[in-house]
């Protein structure tokens, strides 16, 4: 049994409407993962980083161990919030975030290594780490 309705051109309208928004509301609450994911790995990461280019002995590393808890807990969430997706959708966006994190990261980790102590570079680095990610999440939460 076949049932066909005409649809006015005002209600075909509405009915496109609706869905836009829909798509629009669909679309940018799947981005939050991938938004909440960057700002949270610049700020374990920075703040790792800070604290163990600023600490010595067993402060270093309870440090270390907490910020690769920290990381680890972090790829799970990450993992477990976008079951059912690709992780990072495999675009040249995301490619750019971790290279940019991954570049200011490894600075960071350089300054641990080799200038362990220096609160301005430790300061500089770090803040790094949290300025780009924190770009990276806001120009993610845009799009």
């Amino acid at each position: 049994m076949q049932h066909h309705t005409d649809v006015t051109p005002t209600e075909a309208r509405r009915l496109l409407d609706d869905a836009g928004r829909i798509s629009r509301q669909a679309h940018e609450q799947t981005r939050w993962p991938y938004v909440t994911f960057i700002l949270a790995l610049g700020m374990v990461t920075s703040f790792g980083t800070l604290a163990m280019g600023l600490t010595t002995g067993s402060a270093f590393g309870l440090t270390y161990v907490a910020t690769l808890a920290a990381f680890f807990a972090l790829i799970v969430f990450f993992a477990v919030s976008i079951r059912g997706r690709s992780a990072f959708a495999r675009s040249r966006r995301w490619t750019v975030y971790i290279a940019a994190w991954f570049v200011t990261y490894a600075a960071a980790i350089v300054v641990v290594a080799w200038v362990h102590g220096s609160v301005l570079w430790s300061g500089v680095t770090s803040g790094a780490v949290l300025a780009v990610t924190m770009a990276c999440a806001a120009y993610e939460a845009r799009r």
